[in-house]
C-alpha cells in the first residue's frame, strides 16, 4: 500500500515509464488483491502463532478457547444495547414512545 500511495519513487527510478499509458495504481491494487487471496487461508495460523493474548486481540475468531459462537453470544449479551433502565426485556424509550401508540393515547 505504501508503494501505491507514493508512486513517485517508481517513476524516479525508471521502473515505471511515464510515456506508457498504463494505470500503474490499478496494477498495484490488483497485485495486492492477488497476494491477499493467497495469504488469507494462512492468516489465522500466522496470527495465532504470535500468541497474542485475547485481551489485546479483540476477536472471537482465533481466540485461545476456539469458541467463536459462544464468544459472540457473550458479547451480544453484554452489549450496552441490551442493558436498559427498565431491565433487559424493555428497550429505553419504549414506554414513552411506543406504548402510547399501542394504547392509542397519542
Amino acid at each position: 500500500m505504501h508503494l501505491n500511495n507514493n508512486l513517485n519513487a517508481c517513476y524516479e527510478s525508471g521502473y515505471f515509464n511515464i510515456e506508457n499509458k498504463i494505470n500503474y495504481s490499478n496494477l498495484i491494487l490488483e497485485s495486492i488483491k492477488q497476494v491477499n487471496l493467497k495469504i488469507r487461508p494462512h492468516a489465522l495460523n500466522i496470527v495465532e502463532s504470535l500468541e497474542i493474548s485475547d485481551d489485546i486481540l479483540q476477536s472471537a475468531i482465533g481466540n485461545s478457547y476456539g469458541d467463536i459462537y459462544e464468544t459472540h453470544l457473550e458479547w451480544a449479551k453484554d452489549s450496552k444495547l441490551n442493558h436498559t433502565k427498565l431491565g433487559d426485556a424493555i428497550p429505553d424509550g419504549f414506554m414513552e414512545n411506543i406504548m402510547p401508540i399501542l394504547k392509542s393515547k397519542l
